[in-house]
């Protein structure tokens, strides 16, 4: 079967593999020049299965205003973007009753799960080289901060195959040394052993590069201008700037931008993008940093080895489609990291980081849109919002399912949880 995939971000490659993999005739349209130049080139590189947990836990009305006028919240909403999210606001709240998020939450466990086993499968047979790190990740808790209700849901989702270790002080410096001259800030921390981390746009790019090797073609430097309808329940090609594309079914993992080009076929996709940012510094040979992601809870800063390089992220914004880099938020992001490794300071040059921002593609419940529409020839695979690599690999197993077989032959997850 002839297959176009919308999309060569972490997704759409995963989906490009999987399907060339089933022995489809795979073609894939990005707007860019090679894969993963997008939401996937400099995202914060975790592939962890312990943050399937929604933004929108119970208690999320009451905290919100704190968060939106506190200036150093892991929050912010620009003014701007407000008119457009206020259906999608209500829906989200609408989930953060404690029933919804639980059902939510389960849903990302297990397609987060299936996606790390699968990928687990792919490094079995395949060489891969990301700067891949598979010692787990670790977030740090303050004194007076919410360590315990952490270790609480923490136990709700060791129900659903999620491990971790509660450690104290001794333990976390054990573990991370580089920690130990602020050791005194923290009450304790959890490892989740299970979570793995590395350089999301080198990952894609190998998936782009084993899926060309099975067949694949790769269309870059082509945008879609939009899908065309033969009829009410089937779609005939794809208009791109350089020329139409025709197939026997289609997959649209465009992240934010799918519903732009789903709403005209009369589908409504209920993604928003939320912007993130992360800054990535040289470490020179310096080796005096982490040996795994460690998150500051109260800062909501995070720090990823990659390799010589040590990746950095912080706060989430509702802005729209804005993508530009603001320099201000890359340093705040820095000086919170600075905060937790004060070491790193004569290691780096703030001058050459690398500050980035890109889009997650969020719904308000928290699960993407895995699975078929009401055309019976193109499927949804978009809306992954901050779990797009840690869920990759799972989603492009479900979609190469569908259209291969024409169902989800992994018993373990639920195909309803994920199509419109």
């Amino acid at each position: 079967m002839k297959v176009a995939v919308l999309g060569a971000g972490v997704v759409g490659s995963a989906t490009a593999y999987m399907l060339a993999k089933d022995g489809h005739d795979v073609t894939v349209i990005d707007r860019c020049d090679r894969p993963g130049m997008e939401t996937s080139f400099a995202n914060g590189g975790l592939m962890n299965p312990s943050d399937a947990s929604p933004w929108n836990s119970p208690g999320t009305l009451k905290r919100l205003g704190k968060m939106l006028f506190y200036s150093n919240s892991p929050l912010k909403i620009n003014p701007s973007a407000i008119p457009s999210m206020m259906g999608w606001g209500l829906r989200f709240l609408a989930n953060s009753t404690y029933e919804r998020h639980r059902s939510n939450m389960i849903s990302n466990i297990r397609l987060a799960s299936l996606s790390l086993d699968t990928l687990r499968k792919i490094r079995e047979t395949d060489k891969l080289n990301y700067d891949e790190t598979t010692r787990g990740t670790m977030r740090v808790f303050p004194r007076g901060g919410r360590m315990s209700e952490f270790v609480q849901m923490c136990r709700e989702m060791q129900e659903w195959g999620i491990q971790f270790e509660v450690l104290d002080q001794a333990q976390i410096l054990e573990k991370e040394p580089c920690l130990a001259p602020v050791i005194d800030r923290y009450v304790g921390a959890v490892l989740f052993p299970n979570d793995e981390s590395g350089d999301a746009h080198k990952f894609t790019n190998e998936m782009a590069r084993l899926a060309t090797e099975l067949g694949a073609e790769f269309l870059t430097n082509t945008s879609v201008l939009g899908i065309t309808k033969a009829s009410s329940t089937y779609i005939s090609h794809v208009v791109t700037s350089n020329g139409d594309i025709r197939a026997d079914a289609f997959v649209l993992s465009l992240g934010s931008y799918s519903p732009i080009f789903a709403g005209p076929l009369g589908i409504k996709l209920p993604i928003i993008p939320v912007k993130g940012y992360s800054v990535t510094v040289e470490l020179n040979g310096w080796r005096g940093g982490p040996t795994r992601p460690v998150m500051d809870d109260k800062y909501h800063a995070m720090m990823v080895p990659m390799g010589d390089r040590l990746r950095m992220g912080g706060r989430a914004e509702f802005a729209g489609y804005n993508t530009r880099v603001d320099a201000k938020e890359g340093r705040r992001v820095l000086n919170d990291i600075l905060k937790i490794l004060p070491a790193l300071a004569s290691h780096v040059n703030p001058d050459s980081a690398l500050n980035w921002s890109g889009l997650r593609p969020m719904t308000p419940g928290g699960p993407p849109l895995v699975g078929p529409t009401p055309y019976t020839n193109l499927f949804l695979n978009t809306g992954h919002g901050p779990l797009g690599w840690t869920m990759a690999c799972g989603s492009a197993k479900l979609i190469a399912d569908f259209i291969t077989y024409g169902r989800v032959l992994n018993n373990r997850v639920d195909p309803t949880n994920y199509a419109l």
